[in-house]
């Protein structure tokens, strides 16, 4: 079944990691997505985007207010961290560059480009990383050693699994969430998102879920939560006032969101599955394995038969891809590779860690193609 803790995927190579941790600072960990936006002139407004201590999707909303436009007028091509400095091409359509001077936002900088086209996952090509590594209990000269020789055993390849925030950082439900969707258990899945309660998470919140998973009573409960917490309110808004109507309650989250819930299963069968097979030292490079939907065809390889396993193990089927009551969620299945390259790696500096005392730190950069996760390659050097 479904793990509540996310299970320690294996890792490609042998020499020990470096230990360490990441995004003690937000400046320790910077993004700079190379993307190649189609200029013309086009009704949407190209800026570059830096934000520090801000994902994206909170960028677009604050950006949105500002402008007085929808949300639906900006165009990006994927989605950056928060606890990060990252900078990434945006499209606004019907704004122009005068429109900018209202926006004052200490943390975000805009850097107009021109205009052009509307701005997708497809005008992404690579994301640039210049990293900090600090708390790191070794000496130089080892942490050089072990760098090395892991980027010697991996060869330029590492596991291309999903990111740990595919599932949330500090509450893993996401992939929990969408497995209860696909067997249809609407009730189960509706309480795993709101009330799941993890150690990770901030007292206050955590309370608050603990007693709701407890009880699974919505009268008043929605109060509880601060009110950044909007999501987990209005479902507990909708089942205060139609009791029990769990699906319903789902389907009042943004479909994007929903989306999201289903795609975390099939990254969490996809993680699950390339691990087993390195667990076998099946390490072929050019290997794909499929997120799965009801299309998928599984044949008699180790890849898919890994796949069969973990389906099997938690009662999945494909043909629950189909969602029949939640048609808008159906996942036809696609394909993933195995192991992504990981481009222009250098250790730039090992020296003393200014915020640990008797600790040392590393600076890294590299480059990644869209898709793969920064912390992914990083967890192969760190072994966390």
């Amino acid at each position: 079944m479904v793990e509540e803790h996310l299970p320690e995927w294996s890792y490609l190579s042998d020499t020990r990691g470096i230990g360490g941790k990441l995004k003690e600072q937000i400046e320790d960990f910077k993004v700079d997505e190379i993307a190649e936006p189609e200029l013309d002139e086009g009704d949407n407004l190209i800026v570059k985007v830096t934000k520090h201590n801000r994902t994206t999707l909170e960028a677009v909303h604050e950006l949105s207010k500002i402008l007085h436009v929808s949300r639906k007028r900006f165009g990006y091509a994927g989605n950056k961290d928060k606890r990060a400095v990252t900078s990434q091409y945006m499209s606004i359509h019907g704004v122009d560059e005068e429109d900018l001077g209202r926006v004052f936002m200490p943390d975000i900088d805009l850097e107009v480009v021109g205009r052009g086209g509307r701005i997708n996952i497809g005008n992404l090509k690579q994301n640039d990383f210049d990293i900090a590594i600090r708390d790191i209990n070794l000496p130089e000269r080892h942490i050089k050693k072990r760098v090395n020789g892991i980027m010697d055993e991996i060869d330029g390849f590492f596991p291309n699994y999903f990111g740990k925030q595919r599932f949330g950082s500090t509450r893993p439900v996401t992939h929990q969430v969408g497995r209860q969707i696909l067997k249809g258990n609407y009730e189960e899945a509706v309480w795993t998102y709101i009330a799941k309660p993890y150690e990770e998470e901030h007292e206050k919140v955590k309370k608050v879920r603990k007693d709701l998973w407890e009880t699974r009573d919505p009268e008043r409960s929605a109060e509880r939560f601060p009110s950044q917490y909007r999501y987990e309110k209005n479902l507990l808004y909708h089942l205060a006032n139609k009791d029990e109507d769990y699906e319903g309650a789902i389907k009042r989250l943004p479909q994007g969101l929903q989306r999201l819930f289903v795609h975390a299963y099939q990254s969490y069968v996809f993680n699950k599955a390339l691990s087993y097979l390195l667990d076998e030292g099946i390490e072929e490079r050019d290997m794909e394995l499929p997120l799965v939907g009801y299309k998928t065809s599984l044949r008699d390889t180790p890849g898919d038969e890994k796949i069969k396993k973990v389906l099997e193990e938690d009662e999945v089927s494909l043909e629950d891809f189909k969602l029949r009551e939640m048609e808008h969620l159906r996942m036809e299945g696609t394909y993933r590779r195995c192991f992504r390259e990981v481009e222009n790696f250098e250790l730039v500096d090992v020296k003393e860690d200014d915020l640990n005392v008797n600790k040392n730190m590393a600076e890294v950069s590299f480059s990644l193609f869209k898709g793969t996760y920064a912390t992914v390659f990083l967890r192969e050097i760190m072994k966390d």
